[in-house]
């Protein structure tokens, strides 16, 4: 038995020093335990503290299968930073109001939770940061005034009540690819906040932007009203988008943009513009189940509306309006098989923490000869942001993922792809990435396809000429005893021919030579029109111009007829 249990304390220690590092302090057992100054506490067994304290620059980490329970507040030093690493499950036993500056990092394994998921959380430290990859629920959270906060969330982000933003909170949250949060309250923010959603988000009541922006690739579902007054309330919808409410509120300096669909049951949205896509290539789609009013406001370009029942027309889909057209807004396209491009949702990207839209690298097509360079480069369709400027080397830096062939490469000062000197034939990959100058965190990465014809460029040629017109062949090497035959056919009849070499059991044989041979010829001895069989790449080779870059594989007509 004591080997088993020494086995476990080993296997525990184990676990929480490949999670938790640094520790100054292990498993404090005192329950109005005082946290020191910059001291790195760590658990690796259950603790329940009543009324500890905190020093400065605090750090704690929960072990994977560890519980730590706060049963009262842990206010900590007013504006001084206090670090939870949590592996395992932090739990607090009523509402936290913390001056402290706060940092928490709830890992995959992590669970954090407030009141059985109906206690508050108030941060009124200046930086806050939630990183969130594991499980949180919580009542309201709260965000206090002059404060800073970044919330990101990649796993399952619950909140029971409200999320409130003081008027001179600045908040940036980001729902991560794949992550989910729910909010059974209202959201409310204020015209310093970025909302970005790249997940799933589903809000019990409603939204009230008051000037802030909400960027969505994912799907977004407002049960309520989404209320966009405040000074220059923007939506960026590249998803799905739906309320089952309201839109109301919105001033002319609004920005609702749509690129994917968007499902409204009302709205009552004053003068702001309804904006598409700038390019024909994209179409946004909007679908609305009572009539909306949009005043004199423009709509478009490439926008397609629709009535979710009935006749989809300017009549039925708006109400005392008298709305601006701009180009493509058609209605119902579907229907007629009419739409200039198709519905998109989920696009691969989610914008930076800070609303930044990332650069687009588009995958590509290349056909290279083996030693040459593409003519365009890989930015040639590319662009900084999406759908922004284009790309080019004084605006995003270039780099090389990977290639399927080492002779394959990427000039990362240009953009041109180069194919290697005596690259065999085929199609090969390259994975490239390009990030903002801006903002070298901000990339995104696109994978090109190269296609090396025939091993490279060949010199031109085309079945001999042998009837008609062709001029004779007067030099002729025979095994077959024709040259003191008296035939005055041969070689004359073998036309179109510098020289015809004939036999039934010869063959004629050319230096055979390998890649590394080939190389190895002298510079000084190469000669344009030198010829070899290249047993590497099982072809005959001509040099095109006397280098020893220029050798090419003769086995592709190429000249024009």
């Amino acid at each position: 038995m004591r080997k088993i249990v020494l086995l476990a304390f080993i296997f525990i220690s184990y676990v929480l020093q490949a999670q938790c590092t640094g520790c100054t302090v292990t498993n404090p057992t005192d329950p109005n335990f005082h946290f020191p100054d910059n001291a790195t506490v760590c658990f690796s067994s259950n603790m329940t503290f009543n009324n500890p304290t905190f020093g400065s620059n605090v750090k704690v980490c929960i072990g994977s299968g560890v519980t730590v329970t706060f049963q009262n507040n842990i206010a900590g030093v007013n504006n001084a930073m206090t670090y939870f690493d949590v592996y395992g499950t932090l739990l607090f036993s009523q509402a936290i109001t913390a001056v402290a500056d706060l940092n928490v990092h709830v890992f995959s394994t992590g669970n954090v939770s407030m009141s059985s998921g109906n206690g508050n959380f108030t941060m009124n430290g200046l930086q806050n940061v939630i990183v969130n990859e594991g499980t949180i629920e919580m009542g309201v959270l709260q965000f206090g005034d002059n404060t800073t906060n970044t919330v990101d969330n990649y796993g399952t982000f619950t909140i029971n009540g409200n999320m409130n933003m003081s008027n001179s909170a600045v908040t940036h949250f980001r729902n991560e690819r794949g992550a989910l949060m729910f909010l059974s309250g209202n959201y409310t923010n204020n015209e310093n906040s970025i909302y970005i959603n790249c997940g799933s988000i589903i809000s019990g009541n409603g939204f009230n932007i008051n000037g802030g922006a909400i960027y969505n690739t994912g799907t977004f579902a407002a049960n309520g009203d989404i209320n966009l007054s405040g000074n220059s309330s923007m939506i960026y919808n590249f998803g799905l988008f739906s309320s089952s409410g309201s839109m109301n509120n919105a001033p002319s300096d609004a920005v609702i943009y749509n690129e994917g669909k968007m499902v409204i049951n009302q709205y009552q949205g004053g003068n702001a513009i309804i904006q598409g896509p700038s390019s024909s290539t994209k179409k946004g789609y909007i679908e609305v189940f009572n009539p909306i009013q949009v005043n004199n406001a423009a709509m478009g370009p490439n926008l397609d509306f629709k009535r979710s029942s009935g006749v989809s027309d300017p009549s039925t889909v708006f109400m005392n309006s008298n709305p601006t057209f701009l180009t493509n807004v058609t209605f119902d396209c579907v229907s007629t098989n009419s739409c200039s491009a198709p519905l998109v949702l989920n696009p691969d990207f989610c914008p930076a923490i800070d609303g930044d839209l990332p650069p687009m690298a588009v995958d590509d097509s290349y056909t290279i000869n083996a030693g040459s360079t593409s003519t365009g480069t890989v930015l040639d369709n590319d662009f900084e942001t999406y759908n922004g400027p284009q790309a080019t080397i004084t605006n995003v830096i270039i780099s090389q993922i990977s290639t399927s062939n080492p002779n394959v490469t990427l000039n990362t000062t240009d953009g041109h792809i180069t194919v290697a000197s005596g690259t065999p034939a085929g199609t090969y990959t390259l994975v490239y990435q390009i990030c903002q100058q801006a903002d070298p965190t901000n990339c995104d990465t696109a994978v090109d396809t190269i296609i090396v014809p025939g091993g490279g460029a060949t010199p031109c040629y085309k079945p001999a000429v042998n009837t008609g017109t062709a001029l004779p062949s007067n030099l002729g090497i025979t095994g077959l005893g024709r040259a003191n035959s008296g035939d005055t056919n041969w070689p004359g009849a073998r036309k179109g021919a510098w020289m015809v070499l004939e036999s039934k059991t010869k063959g004629f044989v050319l230096n055979r030579l390998t890649d590394t041979q080939v190389a190895a010829i002298p510079a000084a001895d190469l000669k344009e029109g030198m010829i070899v069989y290249n047993t590497t790449q099982n072809c005959l080779q001509v040099n095109i111009d006397g280098t020893s870059t220029g050798w090419r594989c003769f086995n592709n007509q190429t000249c024009p007829d």
